[in-house]
């Protein structure tokens, strides 16, 4: 029998570090690795990277306290000022000729490669930003105020230049641009306004744009799929369908990210890399990462070194033709990159639960035999890796216990027709099957088959 690669979307365990891939080469579906981390440029400071932008065809990173412009060839200038603070979320937008940073609690501008404070007392508080239409937008921390800056000066603001999202008297925490249309996202409403060209106010809200969710975490906020993602106040993930949120969250994972202390710091970053389009929603306090694809409709955990805790992925920027992503503690910037499997060379721990095999009343299957089809012959040249292994076990109490580990080789280089098989795995009532693989080598697993056959106890 074959048992299946994942179980139902709201049951079961989600893969590591892998992903549904419907579709490989032989157009069979599979678990595949999820890209590795390859480094790409590392400043020598142990602090985190908080926010990265492309502008003029250079990188500029928030590292600390820091701004970094980083070329092609991964070579950084230093920007001389700094910013006041040096963690937190940090946004940033461009108007085509400046670069606007928040940090949650002061405004800057980069113009010329020089970094300056916004010192306009008209300046408010800065919740979230967004750009459009040649206004820098801000929501004012804790109100419902959205402010927007003079025409093609993030450096010049006016008192009376604003407007509130008055649905509900909630504040407004998180503001994005999609579209060429500004979601506000409140406490526990959103409301959709477009720019309506008033000399008063340019912007005002669509008629019928008005959504009873909130956020929950004012930086999981993302643009994705021609689409607005987030983490309402329920914390269910949703996705909006013109204006209605719909919920992609799945029952388990609601339940896990309801048991974690601290739900209100995750953040977000989305990106898109051979054909599958991915939300990353990171929680700092809790240490997970939890990965949705929108072109399968199906989750995934991340998971890094040291401890198999949160992905380091912080945040993400596309440039010269490489996704990047900035780490959250080490103040490196990495390459997601498919041919590399290792984090920075690290191990990259990929696993998955498959689907339980489960017997009828008074019985159990006895397990014969069981056939775990990978890309096979995937061996390095020299070190670990060379003779590379997969290692199997099994929990026969709902995952509770696992078995001794069975480390099974996957190939050495050219070893195509390798199997990976074991033998005589005994009888249960109910059994889930986990494979585990570490070496730094391709990680495609295709299809678990098993000889097993029921019994009478």
């Amino acid at each position: 029998m074959q048992i299946p690669l994942i179980g139902k979307s709201d049951q079961g365990q989600y893969p590591v570090n892998l992903f549904y891939d419907p579709e490989q080469s032989d157009q069979r579906p599979a678990l595949r690795g999820i890209p590795g981390l390859k480094s790409f440029y590392a400043s020598g400071v142990g602090a985190p990277v908080r926010a990265m932008t492309v502008f003029n065809g250079s990188l500029y990173a928030v590292i600390g306290n820091t701004v970094y412009k980083i070329n092609t060839a991964g070579i950084a200038t230093v920007l001389t000022a700094t910013l006041s603070t040096s963690t937190g979320v940090v946004e940033m937008a461009d108007n085509g000729t400046q670069i606007m940073l928040i940090d949650g609690t002061y405004g800057y501008i980069i113009e010329g490669d020089v970094l300056a404070q916004i010192t306009d007392d008209n300046f408010p508080v800065p919740a979230s930003l967004a750009y459009q239409d040649t206004y820098f937008i801000v929501t004012e921390k804790d109100t419902g105020k959205i402010y927007i800056s003079s025409q093609m000066d993030g450096t010049e603001w006016d008192a009376l230049d604003y407007a509130s999202a008055e649905g509900k008297p909630d504040d407004a925490l998180a503001i994005i641009s999609d579209h060429r249309e500004l979601w506000i996202l409140g406490q526990v409403s959103t409301e959709v306004f477009y720019n309506s060209g008033d000399a008063a106010f340019p912007f005002e809200r669509i008629n019928g744009a008005f959504i009873e969710k909130g956020i929950g975490a004012a930086a999981s906020a993302a643009k994705l799929d021609n689409s607005v993602f987030w983490l309402t106040e329920e914390f269910q993930v949703v996705r909006a369908l013109e204006y209605t949120p719909v919920i992609v969250s799945t029952r388990k994972i609601e339940k896990e990210i309801a048991g974690y202390e601290t739900k209100s710091d995750a953040v977000a970053y989305t990106y898109a890399q051979e054909g599958h389009s991915f939300y990353v929603l990171n929680f700092p306090t809790a240490n997970k990462t939890w990965v949705y694809d929108v072109a399968t409709q199906l989750w995934h955990e991340r998971r890094s070194f040291p401890t198999d805790g949160r992905h380091r992925g912080n945040c993400y920027a596309y440039f010269n033709g490489k996704h990047l992503v900035g780490d959250y503690d080490n103040g490196k910037i990495y390459e997601l990159d498919f041919n590399t499997f290792d984090d920075d060379g690290k191990i990259q721990r990929s696993i998955h639960v498959f689907p339980p095999i489960m017997a009828g009343n008074r019985q159990n299957v006895f397990h014969f035999r069981i056939e775990i089809e990978v890309t096979s012959g995937v061996g390095l040249v020299s070190g670990q890796g060379e003779d590379p292994i997969a290692i199997l076990d099994w929990s026969n109490d709902n995952y509770n216990n696992w078995s001794n580990e069975h480390w099974l080789k996957i190939g050495k280089i050219g070893e195509y027709t390798n199997r990976v098989v074991e033998r005589r795995m005994g009888s249960a009532r109910w059994r889930a099957y986990r494979l585990t693989i570490t070496d730094p080598v391709e990680r495609c697993i295709i299809a678990p088959y098993l000889d097993a056959e029921s019994g009478s106890y």
